[in-house]
């Protein structure tokens, strides 16, 4: 049995993506004859069949449909690994990738970015929202570098630092009879159209805690993902909303919006930074967060 090498894992990988040695050929740099030859000296060396043929088309075997799951784990961290040694060398250059869990963050987030990227010229910023696997999975394959999101989940590796402090409360149009009420009960929604984003109901605030501990449904829920679309919607009358409280007064400079308030107490919320603890000395992502965490990123 022969030594499994990062290169054996990157033919495997590619040949399954590509589909054709003549494809995968064309990414690795290499001629199809040469490609033909590395499949068959991989397989010699680690004395296992890797791949079948069915007619022009290569299959992978069990042990090849193996490989390509270790390769699809591995190879992104070979590839972190080498960038953060790149920044390590270059002086703290590269790209902050941050992953999104909170819909309603955008209009926080650009108040931290645009003087951020002012105070690091040499980073750049990437914005992701859709996962395969959530915000945490994410941050363990190394899709991301920074979550966040309202609702952290504390796994061995991860970091999590509060930086916004927010109330979730409810978002109604003018002629609603709800508009100058104090507070709400979770049965005043009973007869209501709720709007949400798209996000399944046991990650909604406004279920967990607010309707359902009460045993409340709303009369109706529609999802849209735009929050500008949401709340044209709640200001002429098809429906309610549960924003942040700094979201729905940013808004009302366009929209006619009332925040309510849920519940007597109110429903108080905070926006936390998520990172792997591995990358704690990265300077630039430390200070991400330090930055995000101050009193001006809220202003």
């Amino acid at each position: 049995m022969g030594v499994l090498e990062r290169h054996h894992l990157t033919i495997i990988q590619e040949v399954a993506r590509e589909g054709s040695l003549t494809a995968a050929g064309m990414r690795l740099h290499l001629t199809q004859p040469a490609l033909s030859h590395a499949i068959r000296k991989i397989e010699n060396q680690l004395d296992v069949k890797i791949w079948r043929r069915e007619g022009r088309s290569l299959v992978l075997t069990q042990a090849g449909e193996w490989l390509l799951s270790l390769a699809n784990r591995l190879l992104p961290q070979f590839e972190l690994a080498e960038k953060r040694l790149e920044q390590f060398s270059n002086g703290e250059r590269g790209t902050l990738r941050i992953g999104m869990e909170c819909h309603p963050c955008y209009q926080w987030l650009l108040k931290v970015v645009s003087p951020y990227l002012e105070r690091w010229p040499r980073v750049d910023v990437d914005v992701r929202q859709k996962f395969q696997f959530g915000g945490i999975g994410a941050l363990f394959s190394n899709e991301i570098d920074i979550l966040v999101t309202p609702d952290p989940l504390y796994k061995p590796g991860l970091k999590f630092t509060p930086v916004f402090d927010y109330e979730l409360v409810l978002a109604v149009g003018p002629d609603h009879p709800l508009r100058n009420t104090k507070f709400i009960a979770p049965e005043q929604l009973a007869d209501e159209t709720l709007i949400t984003y798209p996000v399944p109901s046991e990650r909604l605030d406004i279920f967990t805690q607010f309707l359902q501990p009460a045993g409340i449904a709303p009369r109706q829920q529609k999802q849209i993902e735009t929050t500008d679309i949401m709340l044209v919607m709640v200001a002429n009358g098809r429906g309610v909303a549960a924003l942040p409280r700094w979201l729905v007064k940013e808004y009302t400079t366009r929209f006619k919006l009332y925040p309510v308030r849920l519940g007597k107490k109110g429903i108080a919320k905070q926006i936390f930074l998520g990172h792997r603890e591995t990358d704690e000395e990265i300077h630039y992502l430390r200070n991400f967060i330090e930055f995000a965490a101050s009193p001006h990123s809220k202003s």
